[in-house]
């Protein structure tokens, strides 16, 4: 007695099929748990979530209104930046003019 190689085959894909099935419905199963723990944590946080939605677009508004109070202090620090940079400078060509006076000075009375 002996078993064809057609029949193997066809065992061999049934056994292959049946795995998967049982591997389906495990999967569908556990699918349908976490709807299932999903559709209980939506209803728990069901007030949360609507407070959340009623006060998004308050937040966004005042995000808009902090971003463009930010590009106002930004182009207040550039201003400021350029002024003392400015005044630095002018203050070291006082240092340096000062710087000046005081060698002639010291180079005139030296001479003496």
């Amino acid at each position: 007695m002996y078993i064809s190689l057609f029949d193997l085959f066809w065992v061999v894909i049934g056994l292959i099929g049946a795995i998967a099935l049982i591997f389906s419905i495990i999967t569908l199963s556990r699918v349908g748990k976490l709807a299932n723990n999903i559709n209980i944590l939506l209803n728990a946080n069901k007030q949360n979530i609507d407070k959340i939605c009623k006060d998004l677009p308050i937040v966004t508004e005042n995000a808009i209104e902090i971003s463009d109070n930010l590009k106002d202090v930004s182009a207040v620090v550039t201003e400021a930046t350029a002024d003392a940079i400015v005044a630095k400078d002018s203050l070291m060509n006082n240092v340096d003019t000062i710087k000046d006076i005081l060698n002639i000075i010291l180079s005139v009375f030296s001479k003496k």
